[in-house]
């Protein structure tokens, strides 16, 4: 195997386990953290790495680097791994634009169509380098820092069909030849970024299952497991009115739509139920990321897909409504819209040949 360079931007939960799960396999890995965050790196740059538990590769994994300076971090780096919440996309593309090299590639894990927004960066700035951008339908591992920082529990290795996209799509065969010897074989190469985009099963689950269970969550203080409790049959029949009309959508761009439970199946090698056995504790309340996150990031831009097509999205709608109502907050205006991302004057077959080819007509 060779030994690869990545740089891994995001020092929460996930680019704890990738880094440490990265680093048992062989491979350099230089961990980056946004300066307001350096409390995520600080117990990691003391212990020199991170403490590694579960069903992966297990031990003390020796960072190469964990630094807040993201040029130290990406200089020399092959693969730029993305971990941090979607809501930081911008940012991240922002800070990266003046710092990457031709030959490099930038994936996100997961996307949440965020390589529309890194790409909307990048045209603004004039960014003219030679570098891959995708994006995955879910992040590659299920995690925890169950004894906080410096620590991560990697309870599920995901795979082995996710579904993941470049931009444009006909760099995406590339684009999993870039992660040869990390995360090249579970992933399949999706039509365009709207199938890892919207098929992220988070997207649709998280806020059903948090928004119809509020009651529960608020009086709960802290013991409420969503997977285990929370999605009753009732429950599941919104998921399902949710997942028919993103299949709509995606009949009416030309897509062979996937249900629900294929995706699910194909992200975790499992169902749902079976993936709720080892599921952990939460949400906590109305302002976690399952809801502050998955709305305006995910359904919001499905929704807003939906209306460029011609799809009602009733299901979503009502969400992305009741969502702002209990967070005193207009997910939609602060969404991922197509509009927001500067593609909301293409029509649809402009918006098919951009995904495709990346030229805007």
């Amino acid at each position: 195997m060779r030994r690869r360079r990545i740089c891994i931007i995001g020092a929460g939960n996930g680019g704890s386990a990738m880094a440490g799960d990265m680093t048992l396999a062989g491979h350099e890995c230089r961990l980056f953290e946004f300066p307001e965050f350096a409390s995520n790196i600080a117990p990691i740059q003391s212990a020199g790495g991170i403490k590694v538990t579960g069903v992966a590769r297990t031990g003390f994994a020796r960072i190469a680097l964990v630094t807040c300076d993201l040029a130290e971090a990406v200089e020399g780096a092959e693969l730029v791994m993305v971990a941090t919440q979607a809501l930081l996309h911008e940012r991240v593309g922002r800070e990266l634009a003046p710092l990457l090299k031709d030959g490099q590639a930038v994936i996100l894990w997961p996307g949440s169509g965020g390589t529309l927004a890194v790409r909307k960066v990048w045209d603004e700035v004039g960014f003219d380098r030679d570098v891959l951008l995708a994006e995955g339908v879910t992040f590659p591992y299920c995690c925890r820092r169950l004894e906080g920082p410096g620590t991560v529990n990697i309870h599920r290795v995901d795979g082995p069909r996710m579904l993941y996209a470049a931009l444009p799509a006909s760099d995406t065969e590339a684009a999993i030849r870039a992660m040869e010897g990390t995360y090249d074989t579970v992933v399949v190469p999706a039509v365009s970024v709207l199938e890892p985009a919207l098929y992220n099963t988070n997207i649709i689950v998280h806020p059903v299952g948090s928004l119809l269970n509020m009651g529960r969550i608020e009086h709960a203080k802290g013991e409420f497991w969503m997977y285990k409790e929370g999605l009753t049959p009732s429950v599941d029949k919104v998921i399902h009115a949710m997942d028919r009309e993103r299949a709509a959508i995606f009949k009416a761009l030309g897509y062979r739509p996937y249900t629900y439970d294929e995706v699910f199946r194909n992200s975790f090698n499992m169902t749902r139920q079976e993936f709720a056995v080892a599921s952990s504790k939460g949400p906590f309340s109305m302002r976690d990321r399952y809801i502050t996150e998955d709305i305006p990031m995910g359904a919001v831009l499905t929704a807003s897909l939906g209306r460029k097509v011609g799809v009602p999205t009733p299901t979503y709608d009502a969400m992305i409504h009741i969502a702002s109502v209990v967070n005193d907050t207009d997910f939609f205006a602060q969404g991922r819209t197509l509009e927001h991302l500067g593609l909301g004057d293409l029509s649809v077959d402009q918006l098919k040949e951009y995904l495709l080819t990346g030229r805007r007509p």
